[in-house]
């Protein structure tokens, strides 16, 4: 507080009754009460004699000589002058407090303080204490520099401000009830206090206060004695009416009360007299009530009108759907109890709000509808796929069944449509695609002319063909898709395709590509606000992935972490399995427990044994994940991962890959190798591009062990021009020393790939040096030169030093390094990490 007097001469703190403006000040002043003058208004101090006489008699308990102030007149000009004349004498500041200032209406008591805020005395301070800014030149102190507000939101208390009212009243309550306190009250200090009192003295916790439906007696004596007294009752009838929806605008307003002769105007005026009626920041055009007001409103509606509500919610939702508002629209039809209405919005627009918003907020409102209405085939297919968009399989199992029949049985087109793909989206979650796409075909889907059914089906086609690996079909359907969605404003269904094009794009190979359209897609989300949406977790885990690849550990973190928040507890195995993986690969580093974060992967993909998994990313990260549990001793999930690849993919590149890896380990050399030749000759393919890589490594180190360098360098340059385009390292790494001392043996032999074989070479680590290879720092300078093909006087030259020094340093080089020659210490302090 004491930063905002000083501030400025003039401070104006508003807010609307029991926000605690006064207890603020009061508990400042109380530390200052030497220099603080207080003075708190009524109606009575409107009259211009008696506020100046009461200013007076105010300051003069400051001012050290007293007698100054006797002989001020009463009047103006000369009350202010001599005010301002009286504290520009005196030694220290002082500052006068006035409280209340909303009950002054006289103007020429306005006038007075007018004066003061225009020229305040240097040494008074003028703080005013409002429910809303008085009629002062308010914009010209602004501009001067010379008032400092005090706004209703800096007053609203945060949660340790609550955590410490409610330990002052010996209440304790859990975080998250803290958490729904503060959202009803929206930190109100006049309703924390009525609600710790209420706990204090009976027991009673947070969800239970009658306050908060409206029904506390001495709450309710409050508002109305406070809040809604001194508007007029047809404000008041307005507010009551109004009730019944969370925002209104003067349109809305209107129709609800279409007896109040201008509710625009009463709106503003609620507004600007912080009457607990405030305008939306975004939405400037709306207002809303506080929620305790709103209960209170409400309450009163139900106890004095229990015949109008039925019918205000009658209007509020035509007006609603009339404006294109389906979800307030179906909540206010539901609450009105019109099945029809109810029947229509749900089919005709609840769909398309799905498809431009998501289903968060729609799925919340269809579990109140009716059964019976569910029951008709064109509302419970819209249910139905809103409810398998929100994750919530059992509740569309409970519309699919409601519905009955088979969807060719159903009419008119766009139902049959809608079914089969609620079928088709459904069956994703149990393994019954082909039969859903079967059903599918036998109906006009994505043809049927009808946007939002298209667009629904060619989405959910495209990702079944995704996920059976038919990339030509399952590219057709959501390039198709994306542009339907895009013409017609369907915001959260192009996000959706955009992610599956992404992993498509990984899963036909480019995973460069499909991490460039995974990075597109979640800047469209975050324009949209849904940068936490469950959509993005499939992205973040294909953008993980790629980061993994390359080595970059710490964004591969950064993005597990991300993707596991997006996906939270939603029950999608598909999407799950990504995530899961992803996680899994980033923590076995840091992780103190590697066997119980292989252990939970292990039973996750046992559960994805015989889905049609749709993401690439358990297929690139799969033969890392198999070294790391080698390394880790868990051999028994690294002789179960080919099976459970298997399952998951088929016969497949990653498969073979696991096997040979199993069979390279236990010294089963050329078992090994039969089963990667196939991979590597083009016969078998693989899910994942990077598997090549690996596949080649693996041939690399083992035809090194029968001899064969000259086959093994071209197996590791292969494996080198797979990698490049997409700077994959991580085969590399999990490879190991072998494939080290491989890249050293080769460098300056991969041509334009020496540069990305030096880069995977330092990811490895070198092997440690003993005390025989440590070398002096002019050993080290010079080991440096040796790869260069400079002549040993050249060197000298350039090292300032005779060609016998360079001599006597090369055999100290030689001699710690165990070799004779030069290109011999090249190849040594490269396997070493020394070069």
């Amino acid at each position: 507080m004491d930063d905002h007097i000083a501030a400025a001469p003039v401070v104006l703190v508003t807010g609307p009754a029991g926000c605690g403006k006064t207890t603020l000040l009061a508990e400042w002043a109380r530390r200052r009460a030497h220099r603080v003058a207080w003075l708190s208004l009524d109606e009575h101090d409107s009259v211009p004699a008696r506020l100046r006489v009461a200013m007076r008699d105010a300051l003069a308990g400051i001012l050290p000589d007293q007698g100054r102030l006797d002989s001020i007149p009463l009047s103006e000009p000369g009350f202010s002058s001599a005010i301002v004349a009286a504290f520009d004498q005196v030694p220290v500041s002082a500052c006068l407090v006035l409280d209340n200032v909303h009950e002054l209406r006289d103007p020429d008591a306005l006038a007075t303080l007018d004066l003061l805020t225009r020229q305040p005395p240097d040494r008074l301070r003028l703080v005013l204490l409002s429910r809303f800014p008085p009629p002062l030149h308010l914009a010209r102190l602004h501009l001067e520099g010379r008032l400092r507000e005090m706004l209703p939101g800096e007053l609203a208390f945060d949660r340790a401000e609550t955590e410490a009212l409610l330990a002052a009243y010996d209440v304790v309550v859990p975080p998250e009830e803290i958490t729904s306190l503060l959202s009803r009250t929206e930190g109100w200090a006049g309703g924390l206090k009525f609600a710790a009192m209420r706990m204090s003295t009976t027991g009673s916790r947070p969800a239970d206060l009658l306050m908060f439906a409206g029904q506390d007696e001495i709450v309710n004596r409050y508002l109305t004695e406070e809040v809604l007294a001194p508007h007029a009752p047809s404000t008041h009838d307005l507010l009551v009416a109004s009730s019944v929806c969370d925002t209104v605008n003067t349109s809305l307003a209107s129709a609800l009360a279409p007896r109040h002769p201008n509710p625009g105007v009463a709106l503003d005026q609620l507004d600007r007299a912080n009457a607990f009626v405030n305008r939306l920041s975004r939405t400037p055009e709306w207002y809303r009530c506080h929620p305790m007001l709103r209960a209170r409103l409400l309450a009163e509606l139900r106890r004095t009108r229990p015949d109008d509500e039925r019918t205000l919610h009658r209007s509020a939702a035509h007006w609603h759907h009339e404006h294109d508002l389906p979800v307030k629209a179906l909540r206010h039809a539901i609450a009105a109890g019109e099945d029809q209405l109810t029947a229509g919005i749900i089919e005709n627009s609840m769909l398309r709000e799905t498809l431009h918003a998501g289903s968060l907020n729609v799925h919340a409102v269809l579990g109140a509808v009716p059964g019976h209405v569910l029951a008709r085939p064109a509302v419970g297919v819209v249910a139905a796929l809103v409810a398998l968009d929100a994750g919530d399989v059992a509740a569309a199992d409970r519309v699919l069944a409601g519905i009955g029949g088979t969807s060719p049985a159903l009419r008119p087109e766009r139902v049959r449509v809608l079914h089969s793909t609620a079928l088709l989206r459904r069956s994703r979650s149990d393994a019954h695609v082909g039969e859903a796409l079967k059903i599918m075909a036998r109906t006009p889907a994505g043809l049927s002319g009808v946007p939002d059914a298209d667009v629904a089906a060619l989405l959910d086609r495209g990702v079944a063909a995704l996920s059976r690996g038919e990339h030509h079909d399952a590219e057709t359907d959501l390039v198709r898709a994306v542009a339907l969605a895009r013409k017609e404003g369907f915001d959260h269904a192009e996000l959706d395709c955009r992610v599956h094009l992404a992993a498509l794009a990984s899963a036909m190979g480019d995973i460069a590509e499909g991490a460039r359209q995974a990075r597109a897609a979640v800047e469209f989300a975050e324009r949209k606000g849904w940068q936490t949406h469950f959509s993005c977790a499939l992205a973040y885990s294909l953008l993980g992935v790629h980061a993994y690849l390359r080595m970059e550990d710490a964004r591969a973190t950064d993005l597990a972490t991300r993707a596991a928040a997006a996906l939270g507890d939603r029950p999608d195995l598909v999407v799950g399995i990504a995530v899961r993986t992803l996680e899994a690969a980033v923590s076995f580093t840091t992780t103190g427990d590697p066997r119980a974060v292989t252990g939970r992967l292990r039973r996750q993909w046992q559960d994805a044994a015989g889905r049609e998994v749709t993401p690439p990313v358990v297929a690139h990260v799969a033969p890392a994940l198999q070294r790391i549990a080698l390394r880790n001793g868990d051999e028994q999930w690294a002789a179960a991962m080919p099976g459970q690849v298997e399952a998951m993919f088929g016969p497949c590149g990653e498969q073979a890959v696991l096997q040979a890896v199993l069979h390279s380990h236990h010294s089963r050399v050329n078992q090994a190798r039969k089963l990667v030749e196939p991979l590597l000759s083009g016969e078998l393919t693989s899910v994942a591009a990077p598997t090549v890589v690996d596949a080649w490594l693996l041939e690399a180190v083992l035809v090194e062990r029968s001899g064969d360098q000259r086959r093994s360098h071209e197996a590791l340059t292969r494996a080198l021009a797979a990698a490049e385009p997409v700077g994959t390292i991580r085969p590399f790494v999990h490879a190991g020393k072998p494939v080290r001392e491989l890249l050293a043996r080769g460098a300056g032999r991969f041509g334009r790939l020496d540069r990305f074989a030096t880069t995977a070479m330092t990811a490895l680590p070198a092997p440690a040096a003993t005390s025989t290879t440590v070398l002096t720092t002019r050993e080290r300078d010079l080991l440096v030169e040796l790869p260069s093909m400079r002549t040993t006087e050249e060197i000298a030259n350039s090292l300032f030093v005779s060609v016998n020094t360079v001599k006597t340093h090369l055999r100290g080089i030689y001699r710690k390094l165990g070799v004779n020659q030069r290109r011999d210490a090249v190849l040594a302090a490269r396997r070493l990490g020394l070069i």
